[in-house]
């Protein structure tokens, strides 16, 4: 029997390549919920639904329709510095929605996967276990921690997964620091990238994997899905431009006082990822290998591209 998937913020860094892959399941039955036209989301038409998930009418009337087995939670307000200003949108999203979310679960006996940050901790003490004490120091990060929070309370089937600094190849979703340095870098442009700012970075195919695994093997509670590499924002620079061929010079290392943050950061924030490792089998890969894993994904993506451009002119 087919598991009834019903998906969130489908097209976004973390809910594309989750699409992706469960489109490779036979026994999964997906519905992508977004806004966006059937001209953009042409190549998930046989899983796209075309709605607004803030709107509350619409969203009960596909789960009604649905009765989903599971519910992916992808979408989320995570630009932390306008989530101190628009904080108000920032809510309606990251909290008000998971609200509606938990008691379409309880209806219908779902499972509620949600995706939460590393961006709930002071980052004092990081890297952080799942049972580490939460302490956020900017909005962005109190939404998700109350996200969390309405989820735990609620009793349901459910199981938080949070990460941290992803990136990976999308077709819509929006840049990641790790894409803006590479733009940079193409153009010659120098970058400053500050000296502290500590995570572990993740590719979201592995986050992608993570999740199917946590489907197959029905597992709920707290996941940290994170790469095994504990480093900087100047490291992360440093191996994007070592893999990619770039010079380092391009490279300008800074205090985080020189950087224009509208929000407070973490400094030592980033996730352990043991659990995941033990009761999942996860394997993350390193910072190298992730990367080598995009550069390829990017290079064949422009070469698609340009065979079609050239099929294009020749039409």
């Amino acid at each position: 029997m087919k598991k009834r998937i019903v998906i969130l913020g489908p097209f976004g860094k973390v809910g594309e390549p989750i699409v992706n892959l469960l489109a490779q399941e036979k026994n999964c039955e997906i519905y992508a919920l977004s806004k966006l036209t059937q001209e953009k989301a042409k190549h998930w038409k046989n899983y796209h639904v075309n709605l607004d998930i803030m709107d509350f009418t619409e969203l009960r009337n596909i789960f009604a329709y649905s009765k989903p087995d599971i519910i992916i939670n992808a979408a989320a307000y995570t630009n932390v510095d306008d989530a101190e200003v628009d904080r108000a949108d920032c809510w309606k999203l990251n909290v008000d929605l998971v609200n509606r979310l938990v008691r379409f679960a309880k209806i219908y006996n779902s499972h509620l996967i949600h995706f939460s940050s590393d961006y709930i901790f002071d980052g004092e003490k990081g890297p952080y276990l799942e049972t580490s004490r939460p302490n956020p120091i900017n909005f962005y990060g109190k939404s998700k921690l109350a996200s969390e929070n309405q989820i735990k309370l609620a009793k349901i089937k459910s199981t938080i997964i949070r990460t941290n600094l992803l990136f990976g190849h999308t077709s819509l979703a929006k840049p990641t620091f790790i894409s803006n340095l590479i733009d940079s870098f193409k153009h010659n442009q120098k970058v400053k990238v500050a000296e502290s700012l500590f995570s572990n970075p993740i590719i979201t195919n592995d986050i992608a994997a993570g999740v199917l695994r946590v489907i197959l093997l029905e597992a709920y509670g707290i996941y940290n899905f994170s790469g095994p590499n504990y480093m900087s924002r100047l490291g992360v620079a440093q191996a994007v431009a070592d893999v990619f061929g770039f010079n380092r010079s391009l490279i300008i290392p800074c205090s985080l006082s020189e950087i224009e943050f509208q929000a407070r950061r973490p400094i030592y924030a980033g996730l352990l990822n043991q659990k995941a490792a033990k009761e999942l089998g996860m394997q993350f890969q390193n910072i190298t290998d992730s990367l080598r894993e995009y550069k390829s994904i990017m290079e064949l993506n422009q070469t698609v591209l340009n065979i079609a451009n050239i099929k294009h002119f020749h039409n």
